[in-house]
C-alpha cells in the first residue's frame, strides 16, 4: 500500500508532461483521421488501493469520467481492442473493507467490472503502514463479492517485495497465495499483482510456473496491445487526483513514466551506487518502483 498522492513539484511536473503527450497524442491521432486512417485501439489498466468514505464521492466522480470516455472492461478475459475505442479497466490492490462498502456500491451502479488483488495472509487483518494501517476483507466479505462484476486475483501471501526474495521463497508466495483463494472461493485465480510494483524477469517465469494466466505491474503503459500480452501495466489513481490528472491517466498519458524510471536507475547506478556499496550491480535487483519516488 502506498500514500495518497500530495501536491508537489513533481506531482505537477507530471501532470504537465503528460498533458504534452495527451496533446502531442490528439492532434496525431487528428491528422490520421483526416486522412482516412482509424487510430488504433487503446487499453489503460488503472489500480487503487483504498477508497476512504470522505472520498466516496469523488471516486463517482471518477467513475463517471471513465464511463464518459472509455469503455469499461474485464481485465481477467480475453481482450480484443477494436480501432478507435479507448478501453479501460479497474482494479485494486489489497482488498481493503471500505473497497466493499464504498466502492462497490458506485461500481454496482454503473456496472463497471473490476478485479482485487488480495493479500491472501492479509484477511480480516490490519495492513499497512504503522499508524495508517487499514482493515482488509475478512473471508466472508471475499466471498461475498458479485462475481459478475469482480473478478479476484492474487497479490501474494505477505506482501513482500518480491525481488528481494531467494527463489524458493517466492515461488512459495505464488503458490500459497494462489491455492489459499481457490480453495476459499472455488473458482480459478489466474492473475497476480506485483506487491509495491517490485518485479523482475525471473519473476515472471516464477508467476507462468505457478500457473498465473496474466500477471500485472505498476509501470504505466498500453495495455494489450498484444492480445497474448502476458506481463501488463498499470497506472496508479487515487480518488484524490485531481479530475485533470485523472483524466491524464485515463487517456495514457502518462505512458512515459517508465522510460523516465529507467534513466533515473541508469543515473543511480552510474553515480550513488558506486559511493554507497563500491559496486554497481547492486541496482540491478532494485525494482523501479523503489527509486520511482
Amino acid at each position: 500500500m502506498n500514500n495518497p498522492p500530495k501536491i508537489s513539484f513533481g506531482r505537477l511536473l507530471k501532470c504537465a508532461i503528460s498533458l504534452s503527450v495527451f496533446t502531442a497524442t490528439m492532434a496525431l491521432d487528428g491528422l490520421g483521421r483526416l486522412f482516412g486512417k482509424m487510430p488504433a485501439g487503446t487499453c489503460v489498466v488503472l489500480y487503487y488501493h483504498s477508497v476512504p468514505p470522505d472520498q466516496r464521492a469523488r471516486f463517482a466522480a471518477q467513475l463517471d469520467m471513465l464511463s464518459s470516455t472509455a469503455e469499461p472492461i474485464d481485465i481477467t478475459k480475453e481482450v480484443q481492442l477494436r480501432s478507435g475505442v479507448r478501453y479501460v479497466g479497474v482494479t485494486f490492490d489489497d482488498a481493503f473493507v471500505n473497497l466493499a462498502e464504498q466502492a462497490l456500491p458506485e461500481l454496482k451502479k454503473r456496472n463497471i467490472p473490476a478485479t482485487v488483488f488480495v493479500i491472501s495472509g492479509a484477511l480480516g487483518k490490519a495492513f499497512g503502514p504503522a499508524g495508517r494501517a487499514e482493515k482488509v476483507m475478512s473471508v466472508e466479505q471475499l466471498r461475498s463479492l458479485p462475481a459478475e462484476l469482480i473478478s479476484i486475483g492474487s497479490h501474494t501471501v505477505t506482501h513482500p517485495m518480491m525481488p528481494l526474495l531467494s527463489e524458493g521463497e517466492a515461488r512459495a508466495e505464488l503458490i500459497q497465495s494462489r491455492k489459499t483463494l481457490e480453495d476459499l472461493l472455488l473458482r480459478p485465480i489466474l492473475t497476480f499483482s506485483f506487491p509495491f510494483g517490485g518485479f523482475s524477469q525471473s519473476l515472471t517465469g516464477l508467476c507462468r510456473e505457478a500457473g498465473y494466466h496474466r500477471i500485472f505491474t505498476t509501470l504505466p503503459a498500453f495495455a494489450f496491445m498484444d492480445p497474448g500480452e502476458f506481463v501488463v501495466g498499470r497506472v496508479r489513481v487515487d480518488p484524490t487526483d485531481w479530475p485533470l490528472e485523472f483524466r491524464l491517466k485515463l487517456a495514457g498519458a502518462y505512458r512515459w513514466l517508465p522510460a523516465a524510471f529507467a534513466l533515473k536507475r541508469r543515473i543511480l547506478s552510474n553515480r550513488l551506487v558506486p559511493l554507497l556499496f563500491g559496486r554497481k550491480d547492486q541496482l540491478k535487483h532494485v525494482p523501479l518502483s523503489q527509486i520511482e519516488s
